[in-house]
């Protein structure tokens, strides 16, 4: 069964979760994370972003009325230069104030548990990240695959 909430009170209720000190496990949709977060099939745990975000921290923050998770890219402390890891155009530049939690895990299909720190998993996002482009064309091809066709049509009515 699934049921349909809001964005706003979808999320008010996770912000309230991990204000409390807790750790919130949520669905994450859309390509924009592509090949590391697959929206509709992974499921993201969070934590509070405590801390000062750093190079590498997926993170989750609030732009432009939006709720968005992607990838620090570059900080100086101040400010942060945000990218999706299957987005080669587009940054976005969140105050430190709209950062509003951190990925600290990554469950691949709800089950497999996956430290997007690893050293692993970090190289493997380095070598994606020096595709540049080329991650466009990569991705197009990902998601006309056979096997990812019925999967996009359910989540994201593009093909």
């Amino acid at each position: 069964m699934k049921m349909v909430v809001q964005n706003d009170e979808f999320f008010s209720q996770v912000l309230a979760r991990l204000e409390d000190g807790h750790t919130a496990t949520i669905p994450v949709k859309g390509f924009s994370m592509l090949p590391f977060i697959r929206g509709g099939k992974d499921l993201v745990v969070l934590e509070k972003a405590d801390g000062e975000p750093k190079k590498d921290d997926i993170v989750l923050f609030f732009i432009h009325g939006k709720y968005i998770m992607h990838r620090v890219l570059r900080t100086d402390g101040r400010h942060f230069d945000i990218q999706g890891d299957g987005v080669w155009l587009g940054h976005e530049y969140p105050a430190r104030e709209q950062i509003l939690a951190k990925a600290t895990k990554i469950l691949r299909a709800g089950k497999k548990e996956v430290d997007p720190y690893s050293p692993k998993q970090l190289r493997l996002v380095h070598a994606w990240q020096r595709l540049g482009r080329l991650r466009r064309y990569i991705l197009f091809i990902y998601r006309h695959l056979p096997w990812n066709r019925d999967w996009v049509k359910e989540n994201y009515n593009t093909i």
